[in-house]
């Protein structure tokens, strides 16, 4: 192999390196000693407790924030921002090693009536409802609704993205992922056969609720595409639930031409999951083969959580495995999986998340090496991924590589050693690394 120096050493450690789904046993308990790649696997809340504890078996963390945390009225005029909650956040978890994933709320069960998530002047109008989540040992609430016939609240949301892209525009801001989307904790639902007592009659029957509790479809439409359009370098997705033809922003499967979300689940592996949520992700057809795509373990049930990782079967007789691979998973948010599961075992589960690197062949030619990839994932490549010997990187990037897809990388290379070959990208966090395995055959004396 001309312009190639090849040494056991280095072979080994390439053969033995990671990769981000990992291999071995299906048991996270039998599996410590993977570990995800930056941007997938299990993700916790920055807020918990047990973070020094776990905080090396995560790459990612999330918070919800009320769009008010950011955006107050104006005196002069329009609305003020002041992301400083959102910059500590990011900033504590980018400290950590961990992109952020962040969801702002415009309805949440859990808000006090007498609290707003919005500025003053959005607050106007706003509905009541009584909520009984259905959720073991969760009490009856009552949740305020925006008042959605207000023009000036789909132009704010559309404004807050913009000012948001503006703040993060890369994930190497440190913010990994946004999730977006309306209703209760802005999953795309209402839940709305679990309301009652609504404080507007208008509403008490679904046909009214649309428009008024939750946007139109003409403003959801609208206020998607002008997110996608400045959300250009952080994927976005919006839930599931959105397929939901009542309440979301499409009669029937999005058209080629929609905004380039991904999805997210708010409540995988529950014991109906594959009845009630597989036909939401299979409403958005093959959107999920290219895009990003995320979750959360159900909450319904104790057991949910409890058995969330469990293998084989799941909670419900459906495993996470399972799961990842139907619907190409990058990410879960587990923050409960801290009362059930060590360190190790949630950072093997969640190397069986996003992608996973194999090289397959390097071939020098005049100053230059040819590096075959393979994802050997279950979710596409999201960020931009470089090969290179410990100088320049290639020139071409393997985002997008979709699962079981392979695709040549042309990295500069002059006496390079093996020992040097890394995968390297510019949204990558201090001491995060991109694990890769290599295939024995891929290196020849």
């Amino acid at each position: 192999m001309k312009g190639i120096t090849l040494t056991c050493a280095g072979i080994l450690a390439l053969a033995l390196a990671l990769s981000c789904s990992g291999g071995g046993s299906e048991d996270p308990a039998t599996a410590g000693t993977q570990e995800p790649a930056p941007l997938c696997g299990i993700v916790l809340w920055g807020s918990n407790t047990e973070m020094d504890r776990y905080g090396s078996s995560i790459t990612l963390e999330f918070s919800y924030f009320y769009y008010s945390d950011v955006a107050s009225d104006d005196p002069a005029g329009g609305y003020s921002y002041d992301w400083s909650v959102v910059d500590e956040f990011v900033d504590t978890a980018k400290g950590r090693g961990h992109h952020a994933i962040v969801r702002f709320r415009d309805t949440d069960p859990e808000l006090e009536p007498a609290k707003k998530s919005l500025p003053d002047s959005l607050w106007v109008g706003a509905r009541t409802a009584r909520y009984d989540e259905g959720i073991e040992g969760a009490s009856q609430k009552t949740v305020v609704f925006p008042d959605w016939t207000n023009p000036a609240l789909a132009n704010f949301i559309i404004g807050f993205y913009r000012e948001l892209a503006e703040r993060y525009p890369d994930q190497g801001t440190g913010l990994g992922y946004v999730e977006v989307g309306f209703g209760l904790w802005a999953e795309y639902h209402i839940d709305y056969g679990n309301l009652s007592d609504f404080s507007d009659a208008q509403t008490s029957v679904k046909e009214g609720a649309y428009g008024r509790l939750f946007p139109s479809r003409a403003d959801q439409v609208r206020i998607l595409g002008a997110i996608d359009a400045c959300l250009t370098n952080v994927p976005w997705g919006i839930s599931i639930d959105a397929a939901d033809t009542d309440f979301g922003p499409y009669a029937a499967t999005p058209p080629a031409d929609a905004p380039g979300f991904g999805l997210f689940d708010d409540s995988l592996l529950q014991a109906a999951w594959k009845t009630e949520n597989r036909k939401n992700w299979d409403f958005f057809g093959d959107r999920r083969n290219a895009s990003h795509n995320g979750g959360e373990f159900s909450y319904y049930t104790e057991a949910d959580q409890r058995n969330a990782l469990r293998l084989p079967g799941g909670p419900n007789g459906y495993s996470l495995v399972d799961a990842s691979r139907e619907c190409r998973l990058s990410f879960v948010i587990g923050d409960g999986q801290t009362e059930y599961r060590t360190p190790s075992e949630i950072a093997a589960a969640g190397a069986r998340l996003g992608y996973s690197l194999t090289v397959l062949s390097v071939e020098p030619d005049a100053g230059a090496a040819t590096v075959l990839v393979r994802n050997d994932g279950v979710a596409s490549v999201t960020y931009d991924v470089y090969a290179t010997f410990g100088g320049e990187p290639s020139g071409g990037s393997l985002k997008g590589l979709l699962p079981g897809n392979e695709r040549s990388l042309v990295v500069p290379s002059v006496d390079a050693r093996v020992d040097d070959l890394a995968f390297v990208s510019p949204v990558l966090l201090s001491g995060q690394r991109i694990p890769f395995a290599v295939r024995w055959a891929a290196f020849k004396p």
